[in-house]
Order: C-alpha cells, then sequence, then structure tokens
C-alpha cells in the first residue's frame, strides 16, 4: 500500500505541487480518506516519503556507479555527480522551492542530505588526485563548492527565469566544476 501512496504523491505533485490534498490523493488511490490516514498520519508525512525515496533512488544509482569496475575513475566522477533521480520532473527547483516556503523542515531535509554521506565520494576523488585524473586540491573547498552547486540548483529561480531545466543546469555546472572555465591552450 506504502508504494502506491508513494507513487499516487508523485503523480498529484506533478500536477498539484504540495498544494494537493489529502482527499485528492485518497480520490486518486481509489480510497476513503481514512484508510488514507490508516497508513500515512499526515500530508507532511507522504511527502517525506517522496524526498527519501528521491534520495535513496540517488544513493542506489550512485553505488552502481561506485561498484561499476569497468569505468575509469574519471568517468566514474563524471557519472557520480550527474546522477539524476527518477523523479527529477517533480522534485525539481519548483517543487523545492514550494517545499521551502510551505514545509521548511523538510527542506532542511533535503539540504541535510545533500550535504551527507561524502565518504565514498573523497576517497573516489583521493584516489583520482592519486592517479593523476584530477589535480590536487582541498577537498574540503571541493566539497563545500559541490554542496553549495547542489543547492542552489534546487533553489534555482535564476533557473526558472531563465527557462533551463534541472538536468540541463547540472549537467553544465558539473562540467564547469570537473573541466574549469578556460580553454585548452594551443601548442606552437
Amino acid at each position: 500500500m506504502q508504494e502506491r501512496i508513494l507513487t499516487a504523491c508523485i503523480e498529484e505533485l506533478k500536477e498539484n505541487g504540495v498544494k494537493f490534498t489529502m482527499d485528492s490523493l485518497a480520490k486518486r488511490l481509489g480510497i476513503s480518506k481514512r484508510t488514507l490516514y490508516e497508513t500515512v498520519p499526515s500530508k507532511e508525512k507522504v511527502i517525506s516519503l517522496v524526498i527519501e525515496h528521491v534520495f535513496a533512488d540517488v544513493k542506489e544509482k550512485q553505488q552502481a556507479v561506485f561498484e561499476n569496475q569497468s569505468l575509469s575513475t574519471a568517468e566514474k566522477l563524471k557519472l557520480l555527480f550527474n546522477v539524476v533521480p527518477a523523479y527529477v520532473d517533480v522534485l525539481d527547483y519548483r517543487r523545492i522551492s514550494e517545499i521551502k516556503r510551505s514545509y521548511p523542515k523538510m527542506h532542511e531535509n533535503i539540504l541535510e542530505h545533500i550535504e551527507s554521506d561524502w565518504e565514498p565520494t573523497l576517497r573516489l576523488l583521493e584516489q583520482g588526485m592519486k592517479e593523476g585524473v584530477i589535480r590536487s586540491c582541498n577537498l574540503v573547498i571541493l566539497k563545500m563548492l559541490l554542496c553549495e552547486t547542489f543547492e542552489q540548483l534546487l533553489n534555482g529561480d535564476v533557473l526558472i527565469q531563465n527557462e533551463i531545466s534541472y538536468e540541463n543546469a547540472l549537467k553544465e555546472a558539473i562540467s564547469i566544476l570537473l573541466e574549469g572555465i578556460l580553454t585548452r591552450e594551443k601548442e606552437g
């Protein structure tokens, strides 16, 4: 039942953002509101389930990158930082802005997810430095830049104004961070 509720909530978020009601969710599920509340105590809890599901999906995809032995360190880093959750169209910057306004504690939870569990990524970055794939840099600063980039993309009023999708913005930001902005100097 929880999986059905999660799927229906994702559909509600796509159509109505956080303004959906438990009535509309129950109707979409074809169950009574009472039955819905017996399974999930509140609208906030339902949205939290979606957020947890999205971050679990990201972690699962990142883990697959870490474990893929056929990828080089550089390929892993590029893929790792470009992981997009399955429901990016639901929890894109427009929905995150709504969550920030309506559910500030939930928004804090999203930021905590972004800033946590960096150990495997930092180990991969260290490996990249040892291999000479990436230049030596302060990993504390790099992590700070990456976290801030992810957070700013989710709070993307500028993206909305310029009609840039979250996915395209993420790819461009990671490209700039990993490859820099200077063009390669031509020899001789």
